[in-house]
Order: structure tokens, then C-alpha cells, then sequence
């Protein structure tokens, strides 16, 4: 299966998806009223009939304040070779080459039962919570993400990771290293300027905590992380028009 047909696979369950996430709701709601900690949390299973497709949807109240109207999301449990593996879809802007223009594509991202335990042990450093939860706690913290280009200052072994490695993630509760794929009409004469991207598949393979990183490598991260803010922001107001960002996903050719 392509990076595509993954793609088109899972959002074609998105309307029975979002249609079971309103019918949970009220229960949510009523479980976070009785609820006396917060954060909290409430998850539930949901597989999709006609495709055996297995989701995880769950609510999020940060605080007493949220409970009525809870953020809400999903994702969906894969497993290959006897691997778990969790994976949503979504889309994201893409530069194929540092100086190509930024495009919109589908992606892919997929997170290995190694980075949730990397994540359990170095920010939650709490055993009780199941896999599923861990993964909502996760997702539900950290819904932003900055790209960062690896170089020697964040990590000095990135370069054995050749091309696919190049980039990590930081977010709110840290760092998260991937490798990434891109895929689509690659140009037959080698100039990587015409390929066509459509699909970018990103494994999400590990975390750190930046508490547990050395002095020089947050310092590099920080760095990077104004970089590539700057990028992102020059890109993204050359794509503004009357007010709104242009930037869309390609349709079928």
C-alpha cells in the first residue's frame, strides 16, 4: 500500500469518525462533571464495520473550565509484523527543496510503540497509564509542532540517518525525532525541482525531554527553532492574499 492509499484509506472514515465523536460527547461530558482532577481524560474504542478499522477517540478538560466543551480527537491503532503502531492523517506545507515553493500535500504521520515509551518515561515518568492513554496525553499537550533541520548542536550522529532523518519536531513537551519520506512523480532527469510531491509519510521514532538534554543542545534547538520560525513566517506571508493563506492541496491530476 502506497503512502497515498493510506491516506485516502483513513480519511475516508472521517465523516463516521466525526459523527461518533458528537455521540460520545454528552458521556464525556457527564464523566468530567464527576471528575475531581484535572486534567482529565475519557477514551473510548470505536472500529469502523465495513473496514475493521480500529480508532481510539478521546476527550480532553485541562481544567473544570473545559469540561462542558472538551477538545476531542482520534487516532488509529495499526499493527504490522506483530508491531503497534498509532497513526493519524492530516496535511501540512512542504518544500521539496530548500528553494521550491511551499506547497500543500496529505501526510502521514506515524508514531512506534518506542517513542510513546520514551515519552512515558521521560515526560509522564508515570507507569499507570495504558498505551491508549499515553497516546492521548500525548496528542492532546501537543498540537503544535515546529520542524527542526537536525544538525551536530541538537544531535551529533543525525548524519547516519542520511537524507530521511533530517528533521525533528519540537513541541511543548520537547522534541521529537522522525524520519520522513516523501512521495509522488519523481523527475526521471534527476532534477529534484520537478518531482511532483504528493504524499509525506513521517515515523515519529523517539522523544526527549530538552530537561534532559545537555545545556548546548537546547541551545541549538532554540536556535534553530527562531530559524525556522522565520522561514515558515516569510513563507507563509508571501501565501497570503486579501487576508487569507492561498496555500492548497493539489486535487487529482
Amino acid at each position: 500500500m502506497t503512502y497515498r492509499e493510506m491516506y485516502d484509506h483513513l480519511a475516508a472514515d472521517k465523516y463516521k469518525v466525526d459523527i461518533k465523536q458528537e455521540y460520545l460527547r454528552p458521556k464525556a461530558v457527564k464523566a468530567f462533571r464527576k471528575t475531581s482532577r484535572f486534567p482529565a481524560w475519557e477514551l473510548y474504542e470505536y472500529k469502523i464495520p465495513a473496514t475493521n478499522n480500529q480508532y481510539i477517540i478521546y476527550f480532553y478538560a485541562e481544567t473544570r473550565a473545559n469540561a462542558e466543551y472538551p477538545e476531542v480527537g482520534s487516532f488509529c491503532i495499526v499493527y504490522a509484523d506483530k508491531h503497534r503502531f498509532v497513526v493519524q492523517w492530516g496535511a501540512s506545507g512542504y518544500k521539496h527543496t530548500p528553494d521550491s515553493k511551499m506547497v500543500g500535500v496529505r501526510q502521514i504521520s506515524v508514531y512506534t510503540s518506542h517513542f510513546f515509551q520514551r515519552y512515558r518515561e521521560r515526560f509522564l515518568k508515570d507507569k499507570s497509564p495504558s498505551a491508549n492513554e499515553v497516546a492521548a496525553r500525548y496528542f492532546s499537550r501537543n498540537t503544535i509542532v515546529m520542524p527542526l533541520q537536525q544538525n551536530e548542536g541538537i544531535n551529533r550522529n543525525y548524519e547516519k540517518y542520511g537524507k530521511t532523518g533530517k528533521y525533528a519536531f519540537r513541541i511543548r513537551d520537547g522534541v521529537c525525532f522522525t524520519y520522513m519520506k516523501a512521495e509522488g512523480m519523481i523527475s526521471e532527469d534527476g532534477d529534484r525541482h520537478k518531482d511532483k510531491v504528493d504524499t509525506v509519510y513521517v515515523c515519529y521514532t523517539t522523544f526527549m525531554n530538552e530537561s534532559g538534554m545537555t545545556e548546548s543542545q537546547r541551545n541549538a534547538i532554540f536556535q534553530e527553532h527562531c530559524v525556522q520560525w522565520r522561514q515558515l513566517y516569510d513563507t507563509f506571508l508571501s501565501e497570503v492574499k486579501n487576508g487569507a493563506i492561498t496555500l492548497r492541496i493539489e486535487p487529482e491530476p
